[in-house]
């Protein structure tokens, strides 16, 4: 007995040792560094390039992507349009239906000699289906994935997540796509089908397309995190003799799942939109400004205390406010401003500007102990003068019709900020602690009038009393909703389309010390 309690002891102390030092177990010797292609001289891209760019030297153009179909459209006609490389990087990348149509179509640009350098998450995207190992033997496509464990799957992945949890607990939450160093897409959409307007869930999402020199930019971000120390080739993760399938099998497989779609509402859709046509015609309307990427570097996930505060994206965001004069309208799926982000807040609007904060209620936010650490907040912000709403789970059901028969619910993921009237930001961070401190994050911080007027206008549509609940305090003191059905007013005092087991629920999660994780 007291034998088999040693060896159990040493088992555990192993994985926890795995666990708490993965990164380093990785031979860095064998992972070569590379970088981005230089812009290729021919091709569609080059060419729209060439044409939209004439004229406007030193300038962005910048296209706003609001619903998840010209979102989705976009990726494909990118990829379906490089002759030279595809960089990507994401959190979320799953193999659902608008995953597996986008890897088809990186499937098809390798194997007419373009580059694919995908960088995933390993908490966002847990790579442990075969035929990642499978897609990885393409000579020309490259997989990548952030700040892994060796585990990939059952007991040991989940002893080394929990036992490595200072490591663990920092993720890779940036969202971002180049294409022949033409192109750059970016803002808060993961890909999977619930931000492509594809699921019963509909999320409120931004992203942005760029042309011009901050495509430089983001392509010197997508570099650093690529050879980063914990950006691991998936080879190195997974045994290529797991897979049952090769790569002719792998097209097959791909092309059976498309050939099933090919009646769906979501692919009659996407055949049916301009916006692809348009992207690669070079005749995509173009709003103009000056524009530059931001992100946090790679290091504040594996060695934040090595990394100075003040290189964080968050600082971004606050330089901005700090400038700003007239307005900061703000949208973040998850909003956790802590007392000094309500102080801060509250300085603004001393100074006379008009503060509006978007963000999830109870009834459309993806999770709950997230909204159990900023419902405490609420009062206070609006004690404060802060103008406060909160997504119905209704929102977006007049925009998705347009396209598809069923009925969804919404609920809200985008992360953009709206400064006076000539400055947005577009990116992948919200207003928690989680983004502001433990994850990295991206973003566009864009100097231009027109996508002000454009951003403020669907800020404006989401307030909506149609689409959202204004949150106010009453005579007593204590919070109310207001919102409409048509012309008839809606009042309620807690929160709406919730029951009373969910309410119950989220105040107790309140009560947990760990708003700093959330």
């Amino acid at each position: 007995m007291l034998l088999q309690i040693r060896h159990t002891a040493l088992l555990l102390t192993i994985l926890l040792c795995t666990g708490c030092h993965a990164h380093s177990q990785f031979d860095l010797t064998h992972r070569p560094h590379s970088e981005s292609l230089p812009a290729p001289q021919t091709g569609p891209l080059a060419e729209a390039n060439r044409e939209l760019l004439a004229g406007h030297q030193g300038e962005t153009g910048l296209y706003l992507l609001r619903d998840g179909l010209s979102a989705f459209v976009a990726r494909v006609a990118m990829i379906e349009a490089a002759r030279s490389s595809l960089d990507l990087q994401y959190y979320i990348f799953s193999s659902d239906v608008s995953g597996s149509l986008i890897i088809s179509k990186l499937l098809e640009a390798a194997d007419r000699g373009v580059r694919v350098r995908l960088l995933v998450d390993d908490i966002g995207t847990p790579i442990d289906n075969p035929q990642v190992s499978t897609l990885a033997q393409h000579p020309n496509i490259a997989i990548r994935i952030f700040n892994p464990v060796a585990g990939r799957a059952g007991f040991s992945r989940s002893l080394q997540l929990a036992f490595g949890f200072s490591r663990t607990n920092h993720r890779m939450h940036n969202k971002l796509m180049l294409a022949d160093h033409s192109v750059l897409l970016t803002g808060g959409r993961n890909v999977a089908d619930e931000y492509f307007s594809n699921t019963e869930v509909d999320f409120q999402d931004i992203d942005i397309i760029a042309m011009g020199d901050v495509v430089r930019e983001g392509a010197a971000s997508f570099d650093q995190y690529w050879n980063s120390p914990v950006s691991v080739p998936a080879s190195d993760l997974l045994d290529a003799d797991d897979s049952d399938l090769n790569l002719g099998e792998l097209r097959a497989v791909l092309a059976d799942l498309l050939h099933s779609q090919r009646d769906s509402e979501f692919a009659l859709a996407l055949a049916d939109s301009m916006l692809g046509q348009a992207i690669l015609s070079g005749e995509i309307p173009l709003a103009w400004g000056e524009a530059h990427f931001h992100a946090d570097p790679p290091s504040k996930a594996y060695a934040r205390d090595d990394t100075p505060e003040e290189d964080y994206l968050g600082n971004v965001l606050r330089d901005e406010l700090d400038s700003s004069n007239g307005r900061a309208w703000l949208t973040s799926a998850y909003f956790i401003p802590g007392d000094k982000g309500v102080d801060y807040l509250a300085s603004l609007v001393d100074r006379g500007m008009d503060v509006r904060i978007l963000t999830n209620s109870l009834s459309t936010t993806d999770v709950a102990v997230v909204h159990s650490g900023y419902s405490r907040y609420r009062r206070p912000l609006l004690e404060q003068q802060i103008k406060l709403w909160e997504l119905r789970s209704e929102a977006g059901q007049q925009q998705r019709i347009h396209w598809f028969k069923g009925s969804s619910r919404a609920s809200l993921h985008a992360k953009t900020f709206v400064f006076d009237d000539d400055r947005t930001f577009i990116g992948s961070i919200n207003l928690d602690g989680r983004s502001l401190i433990q994850n990295t994050e991206v973003g566009l911080l864009i100097h231009s009038a027109a996508i002000n007027q454009q951003l403020s206008q669907v800020f404006e549509d989401w307030i909506q009393a149609s689409s959202a609940w204004q949150l106010s305090l009453d005579d007593k003191g204590d919070l109310q909703w207001k919102a409409a059905n048509g012309n008839q007013p809606i009042r309620i005092d807690h929160d709406p389309e919730t029951s009373a087991w969910q309410r119950f629920k989220v105040w107790s999660l309140s009560l947990l010390p760990i708003e700093s994780q959330i």
